[in-house]
C-alpha cells in the first residue's frame, strides 16, 4: 500500500511539473510573422518595387518584453546584412536601401517622406515600431511614403491674412475713461 501511495505522489510531481515550468519561463514567440519593404508604383496600374521580402520569421521575447516590429525588422536586416537606420528616438526604422526619412517646409506647405509601416494593413495605434507588439502569422509591410500638407503653424496660417508691419493698437477715443459718473 505504501508503494502505491509514492508512486501515485511521484506520477503527480511528474504530471505538475510541466506547467510549473512553462509557467516560469516567461518567453513568447511570435511565429510565421512576415516582413516587406515596398516602394508604391510611380504611376497609376504600375508594379511596386518589392525591395525586401521575408517570410516565416520566428521573433522571440519574454511576457516583460514581449516581440516587438522593430525587433523583427532588425533581426530580419541584420540576418541578410541590409544597412538600416533608426530614427534620432531609437523607435522606428529611419533609413534603409538609401531612402532617409525626412521633413522640410517652404512658406506654405510642410513635405515630409518616411517608411510607413503596417500590420495586418493597418496602421499601428501604439504608433512606434520599438512597442508595437507583433504576434503569430502577422504581416509587416513597410512602405515608402512622399507627400506635403498645408502648413498648420500661426506664420503660415497668418501670412496671408495679418500684415506684420501694420499698427495694431488702433486709437483709443478721447471721451471714454476708466469709470463713469452720472450726475442727477
Amino acid at each position: 500500500m505504501k508503494k502505491c501511495k509514492i508512486l501515485c505522489m511521484l506520477l503527480a510531481v511528474v504530471l505538475v511539473l510541466p506547467i510549473f515550468a512553462s509557467c516560469s519561463s516567461g518567453k513568447v514567440v511570435a511565429n510565421n510573422v512576415s516582413l516587406k519593404f515596398v516602394i508604391p508604383a510611380e504611376e497609376e496600374g504600375g508594379d511596386e518595387d518589392v525591395r525586401f521580402s521575408k517570410g516565416e520569421i520566428k521573433v522571440e521575447g519574454t511576457k516583460d518584453n514581449p516581440p516587438t516590429v522593430l525587433q523583427a525588422v532588425e533581426e530580419a536586416l541584420q540576418e541578410y546584412e541590409v544597412a538600416y537606420k533608426l530614427t534620432s528616438d531609437g523607435a522606428s526604422i529611419g533609413e534603409v536601401f538609401g531612402l532617409k526619412q525626412d521633413d522640410s517646409s517652404d512658406a506654405e506647405r510642410g513635405y515630409y517622406q518616411y517608411w510607413k509601416c503596417t500590420i495586418n494593413g493597418e496602421d499601428s495605434s501604439e504608433g512606434r515600431q520599438s512597442v508595437t507588439k507583433i504576434y503569430d502569422n502577422d504581416e509587416i509591410v513597410f512602405t515608402w511614403t512622399e507627400g506635403s500638407q498645408g502648413r498648420r503653424d500661426t506664420t503660415a496660417a497668418d501670412a496671408d491674412t495679418t500684415d506684420p508691419s501694420a499698427d495694431t493698437t488702433g486709437e483709443i477715443p478721447s471721451n471714454t475713461t476708466a469709470e463713469t459718473t452720472e450726475e442727477a
